[in-house]
């Protein structure tokens, strides 16, 4: 319950913003369910997590810290230029922390594992970054807080890949909005999302 407090009372990191109009305004590689995927027509892809999810505790490989336990929820992906599902992301929430840089903000490892529906899900693509979570303070929605990531330029966000995504690197930006109202930081709790990946293949 401290971590929760702490989030909510956090404050709002500016620049979490301005991301969203940066993803929208950046080509994005076609993921249409009903034509090809132009892989080498564009080097990244900008997708959209959004819906209510339930928290469950679950075990993943271990991150860079080395923990392998996690808390996840399974969020509807969408593609972002024309709002048609594409696929499910398990987002994997672990090693809460207070935010050096603001002492009432909260970061955690956020492990993402995107599952494509396209050729019966054989393409998948797992990241890893370190996210932050800032309330609003103020926001004519239902959202509560601002997520965000932004990566170095030579960083490599991309754990794994299976399909088009095998062997992949490059580097992931988060940016987005949770609803935390009905969020007690246990399983069963919910969070409602609206994120936006934009990912950077090399």
């Amino acid at each position: 319950m401290a971590i929760i407090n702490r989030i909510k009372t956090a404050r709002m990191v500016i620049t979490c913003t301005l991301l969203p109009l940066i993803l929208m305004s950046t080509p994005a590689l076609s993921m249409d369910s009903n034509s090809r995927w132009h892989k080498h027509s564009a080097k990244n892809l900008v997708l959209n997590a959004k819906g209510l999810a339930q928290a469950y505790a679950c075990e993943i490989a271990p991150t860079n810290t080395g923990t392998t336990d996690a808390l996840c929820f399974d969020i509807p992906l969408y593609n972002l230029k024309n709002g048609k599902r594409i696929g499910t992301l398990k987002d994997a929430l672990t090693d809460f922390r207070a935010n050096p840089d603001f002492p009432d903000g909260i970061i955690a490892t956020v492990r993402s594992h995107f599952q494509f529906h396209r050729d019966h899900g054989k393409h998948t693509l797992t990241t890893e970054v370190i996210g932050s979570v800032q309330p609003f303070l103020e926001a004519s929605t239902s959202m509560t807080h601002l997520t965000g990531f932004i990566p170095g330029r030579s960083d490599n966000n991309i754990v794994s890949g299976t399909g088009r995504f095998e062997h992949a690197k490059g580097r992931v930006r988060e940016s987005g909005a949770v609803n935390l109202s009905q969020f007690n930081g246990a399983p069963g709790s919910f969070i409602e999302f609206d994120l936006i990946w934009m990912i950077d293949f090399d």
